[in-house]
């Protein structure tokens, strides 16, 4: 099933998107009240607000509460990091990204007036379900996966005074990043790790194309390393990295008036212009 978060009557809600009916079925209650039940068993439907809307008359905003928390995973593809011009770690590395940072699936990106260089990351989201803690198997807590475009500023990332990278300033920049345009179940995928091809343009013009299954380390990994240093609830989010072909490998960095559309097989597609 496709779930999204809609503005309905100038109240964001959450509902099941039926694209054949091209309609959103309501569901009553925030995510977190619904999904651990149905991340546990996805035969079971949320409970519905007993209303359909047309999915033209409403706008899909992110598919992420506020409140919720918002973290990447980096280095997570090795033609990328070889890219790059950097090592391949020997484990995962994670971080947390503002909130404010996201924008939704059809939002413009609002170009930082404080970097030159603003480059884009397809990648595949993995939205939680149910609690997940040290421990637990990683998988379990996967409620579904998302498209993402984890816009970085390239000039700020390796321009850090102190160690050398500054992720803060890089990932954390106001109204870059894209998420939706809604969240596929996990059971629409099928058993372990997704194998979707993800596929990144910019006017049309492809700088991306990869497979989820080039993840050195894949979404439940990625889950249980995250779960092992703070404790995941439902609705965050992680951002499990990007695949080789951004701008910073050659130097074409967006620019005011592009227009971004980031794909993940089975999931969607952002449409995003750069302004």
């Amino acid at each position: 099933m496709k779930i999204a978060r809609a503005l309905v009557d100038h109240t964001p809600m959450w509902g099941l998107v039926d694209t054949d009916r091209g309609v959103v079925d309501l569901i009553a209650g925030p995510l977190r009240a619904w999904a651990p039940a149905l991340t546990a068993d996805f035969s079971s439907t949320p409970p519905l607000a007993g209303r359909t809307v047309d999915l033209e008359s409403v706008s899909l905003l992110l598919p992420v509460d506020p409140g919720s928390k918002v973290l990447a995973a980096g280095a997570t593809y090795a033609k990328h990091i070889a890219g790059l011009g950097l090592k391949m770690p020997e484990k995962p590395a994670a971080f947390l990204k503002p909130y404010e940072s996201l924008i939704g699936p059809y939002d413009d990106i609002i170009y930082p007036p404080i970097t030159e260089q603003l480059d884009y990351e397809v990648e595949l989201v993995v939205v939680v379900g149910a609690p997940t803690r040290r421990g637990d198997a990683g998988a379990a807590g996967i409620l579904g996966y998302c498209v993402g475009n984890d816009v970085s500023a390239r000039d700020l990332q390796f321009g850090g005074a102190v160690t050398g990278m500054d992720i803060f300033s890089a990932k954390g920049l106001d109204d870059t990043s894209g998420i939706g345009p809604w969240i596929v179940t996990r059971d629409e995928i099928g058993a372990g790790d997704p194998d979707l091809a993800l596929t990144l343009t910019v006017d049309g013009e492809v700088r991306q194309h990869d497979r989820t299954s080039s993840l050195v380390w894949g979404p439940a990994e990625l889950i249980e390393y995250v779960a092992a240093r703070s404790r995941l609830s439902p609705g965050d989010v992680l951002f499990t990295g990007t695949p080789a072909g951004v701008a910073h490998e050659d130097g074409r960095y967006l620019q005011k008036g592009q227009v971004v559309e980031a794909t993940v097989e089975g999931l969607g597609t952002l449409r995003n212009t750069v302004r």
